[in-house]
């Protein structure tokens, strides 16, 4: 069923009107904010232990939840899961924004700036990259959080793992200014958090583009560092597409390189979900 729940919830999502408003985390940051107050003054607060009796609270709750209806109903604890998988997984919103910039593009339109700046991430790309190629890296690292890096930990952990790594997101982006030990201790976790998911993607998209440009990119690279994770897979995901902004698009098509880059990431979350339920059906055989 666990692969059933990931299809249903992509699903859900992608043919739903609006499910950005029901996805808030403010009662987790503000949970974080009264904590603070509460133990600012406490020695073992700003740090590793302060992060894990964070969330704590609400990971054990969940569990607590998830035990209770186990033996009460399996249809109310498969609601609850979807339920979870729909709040912590969001595909919609990120390709909607692509698409629209596609759109704006190829019709000239004057908001395809501003499109453009809601998309690039710039702490992800760097100041030589042109428009085109800092979107696609953004868009990289986006589409592995808010997309494979969720279902990553809800197939190694359950429903725990995908709630757990969605607030350690959502709390890194809340602190991302804030320089304590609190803070340096929600990166690492989720630097350990995204290291196997980011090398899954990857090969993902090595699979779905170009392998021999991924190969020379995987030797030149630090692939056990968990610090590197978001470039390895920007430069893996450029290399797959066999990126060259000298080419010229066919049939003067403004966003072919954008158009041949949604695909690849396409193809490559269509291969890891396929290789998922091959592996899933071996075992119950």
């Amino acid at each position: 069923m666990t692969l059933v729940f990931v299809l249903i919830t992509l699903a859900i999502d992608l043919i739903s009107i609006d499910l950005e408003r029901f996805r808030k985390f403010n009662w987790f940051i503000s949970l974080y904010h009264l904590s603070d107050r509460r133990f600012m003054n406490n020695k073992y607060w700003d740090g590793n232990f302060g992060l894990l009796g964070l969330l704590a609270i609400p990971i054990l709750s969940l569990s607590l939840i998830i035990f209770i209806l186990n033996y009460w109903s399996s249809f109310a604890e498969a609601i609850l899961v979807i339920s979870i998988l729909i709040y912590c997984i969001s595909p919609k919103k990120l390709l909607s924004q692509f698409d629209k910039y596609i759109i704006s593009i190829e019709k000239e339109e004057g908001d395809a700036s501003v499109l453009a700046q809601q998309l690039i991430n710039k702490e992800i790309t760097n100041n030589s990259d042109n428009v085109e190629v800092a979107i696609m890296k953004s868009f990289f690292v986006a589409a592995h959080k808010q997309i494979l890096a969720a279902i990553f930990w809800y197939f190694v952990l359950g429903v725990v793992g995908v709630l757990l790594y969605r607030l350690a997101d959502k709390l890194h982006d809340e602190l991302s200014n804030v320089s304590s030990s609190f803070s340096e201790s929600t990166s690492i976790l989720l630097n350990i958090l995204e290291w196997p998911s980011t090398r899954v993607f990857a090969i993902g998209l090595a699979l779905a583009g170009n392998l021999v440009g991924v190969i020379s990119i995987l030797k030149k690279s630090d692939i056990f560092s968990i610090e590197t994770s978001n470039s390895l897979l920007t430069d893996i995901g450029i290399a797959a597409l066999q990126y060259s902004s000298e080419l010229d698009a066919p049939n003067q098509e403004k966003s072919y390189w954008l158009n041949q880059f949604k695909f690849l990431v396409i193809r490559a979350l269509i291969i890891l979900i396929f290789i998922v339920g091959i592996i899933i059906l071996s075992g119950i055989n």
